[in-house]
């Protein structure tokens, strides 16, 4: 079954996941409204509760009234099932709402779940920035003289002569866009790390440069897992890697 993260529109703080029958208390205990954004993974975006196809029956009660009248009349439960449920003590509104919120005994570890994946996220864009980093130096410091020609007699059809340059130049774009947690560049770094695992990895290969190539692949691997996924204890181990080996491919490129 689905589950949503949602938050008010005028606020950056998400709570949740939450299921749409959970969903549907909030919103009949108004903890949530039409207006409510809920993140939708499949187009990686906030949008309001009220375009949710599976709450539409809670906006529009009216048409589940209209629905049920076409049913048939449902069949009497069995008497044990009966005693059963005269037998459960009353749910609260306030249980209710704690089961919710995540703070129930038997939903608390979806609030840890929430937590963990809130950290992976915190995590996962300042050490982007860095791998980033790491890249855009291993690509550019080797040309750093032919950096100065272009600054100096501003000649920009010699970047063609130097495609690492063009992609240094890719990796610093993509660095500011980590920098300013601009999300949407997401895609574009998988790309990037794809292209440094395929191609890279094979050229240094061919060239005999073991470590280089081993360094680019795992450094390549890490910073598409750190794009792919909200996991803590996997961002952290990618980021430890990505870390170790781009920044050893930065100290053999700088001696």
């Amino acid at each position: 079954m689905a589950e949503f993260y949602i938050r008010e529109a005028d606020s950056d703080e998400a709570s949740g996941p939450y299921t749409p029958e959970r969903l549907a208390d909030l919103i009949e205990a108004g903890r949530a409204s039409a207006a409510t954004l809920y993140y939708d993974e499949t187009r990686e975006d906030w949008f309001p509760l009220s375009g949710h196809p599976e709450l539409q029956h809670v906006f529009h009660p009216e048409e589940k009234r209209v629905h049920l009248r076409q049913r048939n009349l449902p069949t009497a439960r069995p008497p044990a099932l009966e005693q059963e449920d005269a037998a459960r003590p009353p749910v609260t509104v306030d249980e209710m709402l704690a089961a919710a919120e995540g703070k129930s005994r038997e939903t608390r570890h979806l609030k840890a779940q929430e937590k963990r994946m809130s950290k992976a996220a915190a995590i996962s864009l300042p050490v982007l920035a860095l791998l980033m980093a790491l890249c855009a130096f291993t690509d550019i410091y080797p040309y750093w003289d032919v950096v100065n020609v272009l600054r100096e007699e501003r000649t920009w059809s010699l970047l063609l002569e130097y495609p690492m340059l063009i992609l240094g130049l890719v990796d610093v774009f993509l660095l500011l866009c980590c920098i300013l947690a601009v999300t949407d560049a997401f895609p574009l770094i998988r790309v990037r790390a794809m292209v440094g695992l395929g191609f890279f990895t094979y050229i240094f290969w061919s060239w005999g440069e073991l470590p280089q190539s081993l360094a680019i692949a795992v450094g390549s691997v890490c910073i598409y897992i750190c794009t792919a996924t909200l996991n803590l204890y996997v961002i952290i181990l990618a980021s430890v890697l990505g870390i170790v080996s781009l920044g050893a491919l930065a100290a053999m490129t700088f001696l």
